[in-house]
């Protein structure tokens, strides 16, 4: 259950984050500061997220927004408290699907011409198989010589772990102001920072204040706050099963190849043994084909003892 000594919500979580940036001062301040556009963003329309097909998987784990701005251009914003399997596929898909959308059926004239569509994820992880970065930025390049192919898919990744570590102090950007606030705001007891250089964390506290909302508002926020919990709980428990399976892997084979190393070592000192006496027999004067058959090893070997 959510603390009424908790100032604020927890961001992270489905009906926290849907609460903060379903608000559109919040949202227009926010692509504005990760865009950093020519021109300002005059307005926002959230859309209904099932409008091209994008269904609500797992939604323990994923919580989007899907908004336009009044140029047509569509931004998917998403939550994400998992990391999950080809993530950067479901990417590809989500925002294909925004690409698809735009055609005009039964319009011979179209010419292709569309709309730019962007993808922002939350990550409340670190992103595997690659380099850990606070942003992220993916575009459609030319590989041999960097050149853009086009600006109408852009991604960004932005992953929050770090931001658990920082101080307010530690923050240099205005990404880096939301990146903070956004992490750490359930754990905030004063008012929000970074208000003078982001007047829109003014609206967030307002938004986001515990004594605010009403019963059933608090309600949901419960169960919101209890799913996520319940995911971190899960997640915890798969890195300890990981690490746990890590470990008797690596026991097992470091048994197995302590027993190997063993066996190396007992048959090199066995051969010793033998050469030794087979030394001791040639200086004795048996001939070496009599060593050969009773050491049971090669001429050639108890040749190459003789001084």
């Amino acid at each position: 259950m959510a603390q009424r000594e908790n100032r604020y919500i927890n961001v992270l979580t489905d009906y926290g984050f849907k609460k903060v940036f379903g608000d559109k001062e919040v949202m227009t301040a926010f692509l504005t500061d990760l865009l950093q556009p020519k021109s300002p963003i005059q307005d926002i329309t959230f859309l209904d997220k099932e409008h091209d097909g994008m269904a609500e998987y797992e939604r323990g784990v994923i919580y989007d927004l899907l908004c336009q701005t009044e140029d047509g251009e569509e931004f998917i914003v998403e939550m994400q408290n998992r990391n999950q399997a080809q993530f950067s596929d479901r990417i590809i898909y989500y925002l294909s699907r925004s690409f698809s959308s735009q055609g005009e059926k039964g319009n011979v004239a179209w010419d292709f011409r569309l709309k730019p569509v962007y993808g922002i994820f939350f990550l409340n992880f670190h992103l595997k198989g690659f380099e850990q970065r606070t942003v992220r930025t993916v575009q459609l390049k030319v590989e041999e010589t960097g050149e853009l192919f086009s600006d109408r898919l852009k991604v960004f990744t932005l992953e929050l772990p770090n931001y658990r570590k920082m101080k307010e102090e530690d923050c240099k950007t205005r990404i880096d102001y939301w990146l903070y606030n956004i992490t750490n705001l359930e754990t905030m007891t004063t008012n929000i920072p970074f208000q003078q250089q982001q007047p829109a964390f003014k609206k967030v506290g307002n938004i986001a204040e515990l004594v605010r909302m009403t019963p059933e508002e608090l309600k949901q926020y419960n169960i919101s706050i209890d799913s996520y919990r319940t995911n971190l709980s899960v997640m915890k428990n798969e890195r300890a099963e990981g690490i746990a399976e890590g470990l008797a892997k690596g026991l097992a084979k470091g048994r197995a190849e302590g027993r190997a190393e063993g066996r190396a070592e007992e048959k090199a000192k066995a051969i010793a043994e033998k050469m030794e006496i087979a030394r001791q027999f040639l200086a004795t004067g048996i001939p070496v084909d009599q060593i050969s058959s009773i050491m049971k090893l090669p001429i050639s070997e108890i040749l190459a003892l003789r001084p």
